[in-house]
């Protein structure tokens, strides 16, 4: 008996330490392995249910019946999901900078968040307080663009499942899009042709900041000096300092995909679908 409760004891330390030692003893990181792809399956289960639900839940407030109290149990609501998402957010970086510290990993070249995804972390969670536009338009194309790039081929070398930046990595960077997806189908927020304008400019401004902080830390901030360790989009860009003004060019593309889906083109499709189907 008391040899299976030291073997269990063991074995939680054992993944105890595994889960926060900056020295990770595990398999590297595999893109679209099984793990990958399931983390995705589930972190995108509950983007579909967070949303659906408040979607669901502002219909029923275009009924007349009870409407206005469905609409003020609604804005009580998403309101209380706003702060508790910035608060998750906040947390969750603060982890991370607690983690990096206690382990020794912290450097100033490396570990200060200045990466877009960082940087829209920060946005969003101003935003979903705030309910500003301008860092909607912003977090907009940050947020969904760079979020899900970085999900697909995440930046973890040399850390994967089931150590906590793994967890800490998928977390921040789903709920960034929860942030965004919330504030469009739920707040009402839509990008304009101009948050696309606004957004390039604001991105070559910060670009600017950053490459002078990179020569201030020796950082890598933005990737500005070189490519990351891990297998990226940018890989396909070319050496530097072309593949960053082959990485503009594509998030001016992604800018643009991402915009489709409010552009007026599309309402107007939507609107002659709904005439005829009522015809």
């Amino acid at each position: 008996m008391s040899g299976c409760i030291m073997e269990k004891t063991n074995n939680l330390y054992d993944f105890l330490y595994n889960f926060i030692t900056p020295d990770f003893k595990g398999k590297p990181f595999e893109p679209f392995s099984a793990i990958h792809i399931i983390t995705l399956i589930l972190l995108a289960l509950v983007n579909f249910l967070i949303i659906n639900h408040y979607r669901i839940y502002k219909k029923q407030t275009r009924k007349k019946n009870k409407a206005e109290l469905l609409e003020l149990e609604l804005k009580k609501s998403s309101k209380k999901f706003r702060y508790t998402l910035a608060l998750f957010l906040i947390l969750n970086e603060a982890a991370y900078t607690v983690w990096s510290i206690a382990t020794g990993d912290w450097t100033i070249g490396y570990s200060l968040p200045l990466h877009l995804c960082d940087m829209a972390m920060f946005f969003s969670v101003i935003m979903l307080i705030t309910k500003n536009y301008f860092l909607y338009e912003i977090t907009y194309f940050w947020g969904l663009g760079g979020s899900l790039q970085a999900l697909i081929t995440p930046d973890l070398y040399p850390y994967s499942f089931p150590h906590f930046i793994y967890f800490n990595f998928f977390l921040a960077h789903s709920f960034v899009i929860t942030a965004v997806l919330f504030m469009t189908f739920v707040e009402g927020f839509r990008p304009s042709k101009k948050s696309i304008l606004k957004t390039i400019i604001f991105t070559n401004l910060y670009m600017i900041v950053i490459a002078v902080v990179n020569i201030l830390t020796n950082g890598n901030y933005l990737f500005l000096r070189h490519k990351p360790n891990a297998p990226s989009i940018i890989d396909y860009l070319g050496p530097w300092p072309w593949y960053i003004l082959g990485l503009e060019a594509v998030g001016v593309v992604i800018m643009f995909i991402l915009y489709v889906p409010h552009s007026e083109m599309l309402k107007h499709i939507r609107i002659k679908s709904s005439i005829n189907k009522d015809n």
